[in-house]
């Protein structure tokens, strides 16, 4: 039937819909066939395109038969990347009965993304992508089954809404979708492992990245603009959570420039600190000490909270630096600025968006912590921090900071000597699950783990013991929790 319509002339849509009335089925596996594809083709094709989705031939093959028994719901993400390798939109690969069968979000998703594709006019056995050539080729990669990979290609969608592509129209319905979802990710990330939102953060910065390459309304575009720039923000801190330094700074750059297009001083402001944050991790001292400096001219314009952090981080970079006296100086002009702070629309979204006074206390610990003569002050401040977060309301905690202040205070009591008491303090930090164990914390445990090589602590049960729990907990990480969970 495909060999005979395409000789006919006919087109793939024409072929997909003549396959389904006459042999059954599902759209979704009626263009498959009408590209004359096998389901491991697709799968192989498929995950070359979009390796930050996953896919094999079995899920593949309940897709094809949803909304049947034994089948599965489709998401938005795995039918538009379908929809691209078929050269289709995404709604054709959907009949009405299967897209009201769908999670409503999803289906909202589908149904607002379907203008920004293009149906292209292929043959049968041919596959086209219906995105524009110049998107595609930044959007394809080598398929990964690593998380590495996943982050990567993270990172190359940040490039894609710099590209010319296929109009979309945003509505007030969208923008109010849009800016709910940010909310729940900027409260959830500080709370949530990432094995449960790295995949929602991709795909929503695909779906802003697609809405932002179409036309909108000058003051829908930079509000726009503004959440892509929060979402690739969040997307930064999450490759640097999971140790990939170079991704995180791609997706910074990119947050910076849409912080620039919005207008945003107080997002460009915290785009500075984040790069400062993932330079600093990373082992960049200087370079995170050149962001906070660039950053400071256009901090001065701002009262939020992200005009506090810059100067918290300024703090431990100085101290990190070996300039203790500039460090203390950073963490007292970051005092006067919170008595100074109007909170900003990004303090208002809050979670990683804002920056608390426990939050606050834990980079002056961390700073204090690389500083001779300020082991006791770094304990008090780390324990300060601790105890703060512990009190603080459900939307404003952080494992990830709170494990990073406990850190802190046992690296400080080891420098002074107690190795009970930071064997004591460290140990929620061990306690960790697995999938919260991100980058910097376990970079704060190793700290310990340096210090205990003093050579007074040559023979030390206690130190020997410490030792050994923080190289097991390092060797097992948000990463590889995040693979598995795949």
């Amino acid at each position: 039937m495909r060999t005979e319509m395409s000789h006919q002339g006919r087109g793939v849509e024409e072929i997909a819909e003549e396959i389904r009335l006459v042999c059954g089925g599902s759209r979704l596996a009626a263009f498959r066939m009408a590209l004359g594809l096998s389901q491991p083709e697709v799968v192989d094709r498929y995950r070359q395109q979009t390796p930050t989705s996953i896919i094999d031939q079995p899920l593949l093959s309940r897709l094809e038969m949803f909304p049947a028994a034994g089948s599965r719901a489709p998401q938005a993400t795995q039918i538009i990347a379908l929809a691209s390798l078929y050269g289709t939109t995404p709604l054709r690969l959907l009949d009405p009965v299967a897209l009201n069968r769908l999670d409503p979000l999803e289906r909202d998703v589908l149904i607002r993304c379907n203008s920004g594709f293009t149906s292209s006019t292929t043959s049968a056995g041919e596959v086209s992508s219906s995105t524009p050539a110049r998107v595609r080729s930044l959007v394809q990669a080598p398929a990964s089954d690593s998380l590495q990979g996943e982050v990567e290609m993270a990172a190359r969608k940040a490039l894609r809404f710099t590209v010319a592509a296929e109009g979309s129209n945003i509505g007030p319905e969208t923008l109010d979708q849009l800016r709910a979802e940010v909310t729940r990710l900027t409260l959830a990330y500080q709370q949530q492992p990432l094995t449960t939102l790295m995949g929602d953060l991709i795909g929503l910065q695909d779906v802003t990245f697609r809405l932002l390459e179409g036309r909108q309304r000058p003051a829908e575009a930079t509000e726009m603009y503004l959440f892509a720039g929060v979402i690739s923000g969040m997307l930064a801190k999450a490759s640097h959570d999971l140790g990939d330094p170079h991704s995180a700074m791609t997706q910074a750059r990119t947050a910076s420039v849409c912080a620039d297009n919005a207008g945003h001083d107080g997002l460009r402001v915290w785009t500075y600190g984040l790069k400062s944050l993932i330079a600093y991790w990373a082992g960049w001292p200087h370079e995170a000490a050149r962001y906070v400096q660039v950053g400071a001219e256009v901090a001065a314009r701002t009262r939020g909270t992200g005009s506090v952090w810059l100067l918290a981080q300024e703090a431990r970079v100085w101290a990190v630096l070996g300039d203790g006296q500039r460090a203390v100086a950073a963490i007292e002009c970051a005092n006067d600025a919170r008595e100074q702070v109007e909170p900003d629309d990004l303090d208002s979204l809050g979670g990683i968006m804002t920056f608390p006074l426990a939050r606050q206390l834990y980079y002056a610990a961390d700073a204090r912590v690389w500083i001779p003569g300020q082991e006791s002050a770094a304990d008090r401040v780390a324990g300060e921090a601790v105890t703060a977060y512990s009190n603080a309301a459900p939307e404003e905690r952080s494992y990830g900071d709170e494990a990073g202040a406990g850190a802190d205070q046992a690296l400080a009591r080891v420098n002074m000597g107690d190795l009970e008491g930071a064997a004591e303090v460290l140990r929620p930090v061990l306690e960790l699950p697995v999938d919260q164990r991100i980058g910097g914390v376990v970079a704060s445990t190793m700290r310990v783990h340096a210090a205990l090589r003093a050579p007074s602590y040559q023979g030390a049960a206690v130190a020997r013991n410490l030792q050994q729990q923080i190289e097991v907990y390092g060797q097992t990480s948000a990463g590889a929790a995040l693979l598995r969970g795949r």
